[in-house]
């Protein structure tokens, strides 16, 4: 990054709290990697652009979540009525209205984005350069405020001239546009979503810092070999699999608050966090099995401890020094904890139990791991492990408790996760015996454990939060699936929207270019729709036929899923993990003979069929496929209709050999394709969730759904 001076580096560049908060951080990491002088630079000139995106993401889910009834809208107006200058509200109205489906080949400056705000007699406008799919809006330009009057009620800007139009700079600025239409749950809620959003663009700041190293890192390796080997060698981390995690520095694709890491500083994030770092310390504590509550998949699976000591050399012996003497340590469970939960959390809120010898930190032993993209779960380094743990010869994952809130909730690991990802893992395995899953596998959850307070269950209260900060869970590593051949390569799709380092391109682009070149495609649309066609095979069809016919609905979003590529970057299987993210239709079950007794109060247990509807059509075609679309129309020469109606011709391929199978019956096949390919679709809308506060009960919007005939 240059060195050289801008007027965004003075003091009144750090509009936030937050901002100001990670400068010592940023300036810290951009000094030891030399990415500019002054060191502070390359933060301060990371974070317009931080600003501007989540200042996008913000206004795009006000646009497809409708809080509060706001009217929002996508216009093509004459070249003239540009709004250039102060338009009535009226007006403004009126066009909304006028409302059309625009084709993402239409030239960008003929549409814009509307959302009146009445309350402060204003509106925001924002040019549209595409209209993807489920209307996900990108933009071509800033977000322009107008108002009736001079009075903006205290909005920080830029005024374009003696104008009513006020360009916004920060996300922050749309808060007070949303109080004064009665957006927020509270004034409370208010001020969370402020702080919440400022965080955001400091951290995404910061996270483009790392970019910059990963790039650097990178240089002169997108050689013949392809991106499937140049970016795990340039890239450290445990496993070639979380070294594709580490390059999603961006957070959440759609949720406004979607780089938030509440509960840990900016410097805390360079020590803990995946874009940062490739190594932190795994720490372990013991309870005493009295206090513990350990689950496993089956009588023949070894319990979480078991586990943890055929992992990691020497684990053992630590427990023998670390528990009382009068004790023996075959009286304690051993649970994995992250280290800014074993320095923060442990010492203060189990202080009575460990006076008492129910939980015993292990202070003299440590491993390295690699942090995933979620920040809790960890992959152990190969010289962290004496010998192979898992069922397939590869080091397992460990899913962790962490004090840190990222999106909606703190990640924790409660005791509905440490009971139902076990039953859920065995009820998985049964169905993949059963049916010969050929593309689709499920990343086991075989054992977990965590502190247990007696008189459980415990759902809520003081007994819940002391389980869930104390807990650990096991899970299987992508790399030893069956389903990950030799030459295979298990990919976080997340990563493949991201920027890959290499080439400064979408990673997805790479594969493709990779794709057609290793057969024979010599059209780049050809090559795209075929790996597109390729990849929606992989992914699509057995989750369909887990959802009909056995009532699972799985939680298949980009972060969830891990799609394996051969060495020619062909798509040839689908892995999703995060067992606890799904949902159950305990009827559908039983129909086949199986049958899950969830934790009390579980989300796992679907109230309905229009509960897993909502779980898989919006992760898996709202989250998933949607982004993935979107980012291969705009990275290359692709209609996006066609890529739509590939994957709708695949679904319809999938229940129709549904409604082959006598054991399903016709009649939920019907319900649940029309569910699929109903316009509008139901939108899970995060950020009118997140305005009224909500965690876990949806708010749903509307929105036009590519998958439908007429779409």
């Amino acid at each position: 990054m240059s060195g050289t001076s801008r007027g965004s580096r003075d003091a009144d560049s750090l509009r936030t709290a937050a901002e100001r908060a990670a400068l010592g951080a940023a300036t810290r990491y951009a000094r030891v990697c030399d990415l500019s002088s002054p060191a502070e630079a390359a933060y301060l000139e990371a974070l317009p652009a931080a600003r501007r995106e989540i200042l996008h993401r913000f206004v795009r889910g006000v646009i497809r979540g409708e809080p509060a009834g706001l009217s929002a809208a996508v216009v093509s107006p004459e070249p003239s009525a540009v709004p250039d200058e102060p338009t009535p509200l009226d007006a403004l109205e009126r066009a909304h209205l006028q409302s059309v489906a625009e084709s993402p080949s239409e030239s960008a400056r003929r549409r814009l984005a509307l959302v009146a705000f009445p309350g402060s007699e204003s509106a925001l406008i924002v040019p549209v350069a595409a209209r993807h799919g489920y209307d996900r809006l990108r933009f071509a330009g800033p977000v322009r405020r107008w108002s009736r009057s001079d009075d903006r009620g205290g909005t920080a800007g830029s005024s374009d001239g003696d104008s009513a139009l006020e360009r916004l700079s920060h996300p922050v600025d749309l808060v007070p546009l949303l109080e004064c239409e009665g957006a927020f749950r509270d004034a409370e809620q208010a001020e969370r979503i402020r702080a919440e959003v400022a965080e955001s663009v400091a951290n995404l700041a910061l996270a483009r810092l790392a970019a910059a190293v990963h790039e650097r890192r990178a240089a002169g390796r997108s050689d013949a070999s392809g991106p499937l080997e140049a970016i795990p060698s340039a890239i450290p981390a445990a496993t070639d699999a979380a070294a594709f995690e580490r390059l999603v520095t961006d957070g959440h694709p759609f949720h406004p608050s979607g780089k938030i890491r509440r509960g840990m500083t900016a410097g805390e994030g360079l020590a803990y966090a995946p874009e940062f770092s490739d190594r932190i310390d795994l720490r372990f504590v013991a309870v005493a099995r009295k206090y513990a509550l350990e689950t496993r998949a089956s009588e023949s699976d070894d319990r979480l401890t078991e586990r943890l000591f055929g992992t990691f050399d020497g684990l053992r012996g630590a427990l023998e020094r670390a528990v009382p003497a009068e004790r023996s340590p075959d009286a304690y469970a051993v649970v994995p904890v992250h280290p800014l939960q074993y320095h923060r959390t442990i010492p203060d809120r189990y202080a009575d139990r460990r006076a008492d010898g129910r939980v015993v930190p292990i202070g003299d032993y440590a491993r390295p791991v690699t942090p995933q993209l979620n920040l809790r779960t960890v992959v152990p380094h190969e010289n962290g492990s004496e010998r192979s743990a898992g069922d397939d010869g590869a080091r397992p994952h460990l899913k962790l408790a962490i004090p840190v809130q990222t999106t909606n909730v703190v990640r924790t690991l409660s005791p509905h996760a440490v009971s139902n990802g076990p039953q859920v893992t065995a009820v998985a395995r049964t169905i993949a015996r059963r049916e010969s899953l050929e593309t689709l596998g499920l990343l086991a959850e075989p054992a977990a454990a965590c502190y247990y307070p007696p008189n459980g269950p415990h759902p809520s209260g003081e007994g819940y939060d002391d389980a869930r900060h104390l807990s650990g869970l096991l899970r299987s590593p992508p790399a030893g699936h069956p389903l990950v051949p030799a030459d295979g390569t298990p990919v976080v799709a997340s990563s493949l929207v991201a920027d890959a380092p290499t080439t400064g391109r979408p990673l997805v682009r790479d594969l493709i270019e990779q794709y057609g070149s290793a057969t024979g495609v010599a059209s780049t649309e050809d090559a795209a729709l075929s790996f597109l066609e390729r990849y929606v095979a992989v992914v699509v069809p057995e989750q369909l036929r887990l959802l009909c016919a056995y009532g699972v609905a799985l939680e298949s979003h980009l972060q969830n899923s891990l799609v394996v590529f051969d060495g020619d970057a062909r798509p040839t299987a689908t892995l999703v993990r995060d067992l606890g993210g799904i949902r159950v239709h305990r009827g559908r079950l039983a129909e086949r003979g199986l049958s899950i007794d969830p934790y009390p109060d579980s989300d796992l247990d679907a109230d309905g069929e229009a509960a897993l509807h909502r779980k898989l059509y919006y992760a898996l075609f709202q989250n998933h496929l949607a982004e993935l679309v979107a980012t291969i129309a705009h990275a290359l020469p692709v209609d996006e209709r066609d890529c739509w109606a590939l994957i709708r011709e695949e679904c319809e391929r999938a229940f129709a050999r549904l409604r082959d199978d006598p054991a399903v019956p016709n009649a939920r096949v019907r319900r649940d394709e029309r569910a699929l390919v109903a316009d509008p679709a139901t939108h899970k809308a995060l950020t009118a969730m997140r305005l009224r506060g909500k965690r876990h009960e949806y708010v749903t919007s509307e929105v036009s759904n590519p998958l439908a005939r007429d779409g």
